[in-house]
């Protein structure tokens, strides 16, 4: 490889990393399973099954996830996906009307693949290791967590809208 080759190579790796922020691919493939789930406050798990969806928990007393929660809004509302990608927005805040205040409008006309719901105890939050907050997790239509951010990330990138529209076949 030559020199330039090398630092053009560089440059694709860092402006990834950037895009993305802190990456993660799971070692072992954990999976979200309906019982927990079923500890969500206010969720019908049924509109899941089969879809990929990104599971991303936030809090209303976090500042980076009070800057990010309206871009993953827009995110959901711009994303084109050849099958349904859902936002399922989790909310570590005590009482629904708490995480409601730093939604865009007030959590009224969300899109409708933008799901939210509570875990006031941290439940599910802490069955997947959660606590650098946000966090996302890309979940495939069988459970499986194909990969995990760390951080907010930057939603409203064409770039990012890219990747999720190539990677949901």
């Amino acid at each position: 490889m030559t020199k330039k080759a090398g630092i053009i190579a560089l440059f694709a790796s860092l402006s990834l990393l950037a895009y993305f922020g802190l990456r993660e691919k799971p070692s072992v493939s954990p999976r979200v399973n309906d019982a927990a789930l079923a500890k969500l406050n206010g969720f019908d798990r049924e509109k899941l099954k089969g879809s990929h969806y990104l599971l991303h928990f936030w809090a209303k007393w976090c500042e980076p996830c009070a800057v990010e929660i309206p871009h993953l809004v827009e995110f959901a509302r711009r994303v084109k996906t050849a099958k349904p990608l859902y936002i399922l927005a989790v909310s570590l805040d005590p009482t629904l009307e708490e995480a409601l205040e730093i939604l865009p409008g007030g959590g009224k006309n969300l899109p409708p693949n933008f799901l939210l719901a509570l875990d006031p105890e941290h439940r599910v939050a802490e069955a997947l290791g959660s606590y650098q907050y946000p966090e996302t997790y890309l979940v495939g239509p069988d459970g499986v967590i194909l990969e995990k951010w760390i951080g907010a990330q930057p939603w409203k990138k064409e770039e990012v809208l890219q990747y999720f529209s190539s990677k949901i076949q």
